[in-house]
This record gives C-alpha cells, sequence and structure tokens, in this order.
C-alpha cells in the first residue's frame, strides 16, 4: 500500500468541524462515528476479492480549535496470494480562526510500520500563503500559496455552496496528510435530499496533486453529508479498488463550555 491510503483517510478531515454565515450560524455536532468497511467494487483487474474492517471519526470541539481521531482497519482477501491487512491513524488540531494546523498520520502494512507524517502549517491569514514544516520522516518545508485554505475553512466552503446550491467547487486545500498533502480539490454537490428529517448532500472530492499538471485526480473519496457534520455512505477510491462505509453507531460527544 501507499501514501494515498493515508491521504484518503486524512481527507475526511473535510467534513469535520464548522460554522458559515450562508444561512446562519452551522452547530455541528461533536460526535465518535463508526461504520462498517466492506468491498465495493473489486476494480479493474479484480485482484481484490473481500474486505472486512472498520472506520472511526471522531470530531471533537475545544475553546481553542476542533480536534480529529480517525482510524481505518481492514483486512483484505486476494484472487491470487495470502491477501494482505491495512491501517491507518490520523490526528490533527485545528485553530478557530484557520490558520493554524497541527497534525500526525501513522499507517502499517499487515502490522508492520509503513509511512509516518508529523508536523504543522500555518497561514498568514484564512486563504492567506503560508508555510508547512514536518518533523517526520525528516525535516522539511513546503511554502503554501496564496489561496491555500485548511480541511475547516474548506467545509465551510463547501456547505455555504451546498446551501447556495452550487454544485461543482474547485479550492486549494492543504491537509497534512503526507509529502503530496497541498492539493487541489473538486467538489461535485449533489442536489439536497431528505432522510429520516435529516438534509444530506451528496458530495464527491476529487484530488489533484498541486505539484503535477494531470488530469486524472490522484483519489476521489464521496459520502453524504448533513449540516451537522455526520457522514453517510463513506466509499473510498483507491483506483483498483473502491470501499465503502456504512454507519453503524454515532456518538454525540459533550460541547466545551466556553463562557
Amino acid at each position: 500500500m501507499t501514501g494515498t491510503e493515508a491521504r484518503l483517510l486524512a481527507s475526511l478531515l473535510l467534513v469535520l468541524g464548522a460554522t458559515t454565515a450562508a444561512a446562519g450560524p452551522i452547530e455541528l455536532l461533536p460526535h465518535r462515528a463508526a461504520y462498517r468497511v466492506t468491498l465495493a467494487e473489486s476494480g479493474r483487474n479484480g485482484a481484490v476479492t473481500a474486505v472486512k474492517g472498520g472506520l472511526v471519526l471522531e470530531w471533537r470541539a475545544e475553546c481553542e480549535g476542533w480536534i480529529s481521531n480517525q482510524r481505518l482497519g481492514f483486512v483484505a482477501a486476494t484472487h491470487d496470494g495470502p491477501g494482505f491487512s491495512y491501517d491507518v491513524r490520523f490526528t490533527s488540531w485545528e485553530s478557530r480562526d484557520n490558520t493554524q494546523l497541527r497534525f500526525s498520520v501513522k499507517s502499517f502494512d499487515d502490522g508492520t510500520p509503513a509511512e509516518e507524517y508529523r508536523g504543522r502549517a500555518s497561514l498568514e491569514a484564512p486563504g492567506g500563503k503560508g508555510v508547512a514544516l514536518f518533523s517526520l520522516p525528516q525535516e522539511s518545508r513546503v511554502e503554501l500559496p496564496p489561496g491555500t485554505i485548511f480541511p475547516t475553512e474548506h467545509i465551510k466552503r463547501l456547505i455555504a455552496a451546498a446551501e447556495a446550491g452550487e454544485r461543482m467547487v474547485t479550492h486549494s486545500v492543504f491537509d497534512g496528510s503526507g509529502k503530496d498533502a497541498l492539493s487541489t480539490v473538486s467538489a461535485v454537490i449533489g442536489k439536497a435530499k431528505e432522510v429520516e428529517g435529516i438534509t444530506r448532500w451528496p458530495v464527491r472530492l476529487a484530488y489533484f496533486s498541486a505539484r503535477k499538471n494531470d488530469a486524472t485526480p490522484d483519489f476521489a473519496i464521496g459520502f453524504d453529508l448533513d449540516r451537522r457534520g455526520v457522514l453517510y455512505d463513506i466509499t473510498l477510491d483507491y483506483g483498483d479498488f473502491v470501499l465503502e462505509g456504512r454507519l453503524d453507531r454515532l456518538e454525540p460527544l459533550p460541547a466545551p463550555d466556553c463562557h
């Protein structure tokens, strides 16, 4: 497995934590959501025949920012060979003014450590230029051009666009998920639908590397998003195969008292 898998998980930060003035303040639900992960499509070569696993997304609000803890783990059976297991864990903290981000991601292949990234990023102002400083796997610096936003600011704009009836939006996003963590993200937002009294928008995000001029996205993720920041019907497109995550359990978490 490659860093793409970690990026797929890390990019789910895009749906965790936001407020917007588009239609009044959006009150997101601090929560822990558990999903049952299975194989949706075996892909072009059909090498992966079955997947069993789980995904946990935890979003906690605090007075100074937001904390996200995420973990994806699964075991895959293959047409030829013994199969494989994969485990990736992502943690981040983002300031409420959307200018500071701390991040850590670690992945395991068949129980063996595979990749680890850690660092922090800052912007001069939301949507302004900035810099990302990695401390692992080695010290490095990435310049963030004007127009860069972090995941929470991105979701603010996605929700605002959805409520305004926009169907396609594109942003430059840094999410801290690896060496190619600066991406041009194109979003396609479907029409709102009511499910059990809750409004959801189908969203599909295509990620294009900011370092390459390529018409083919590096990867794509999809989900239904409600106004509280809860995800349903997640799809993770690895290229060779596609996973789906069905919401199995939703646990509200306490909100901070910042008064």
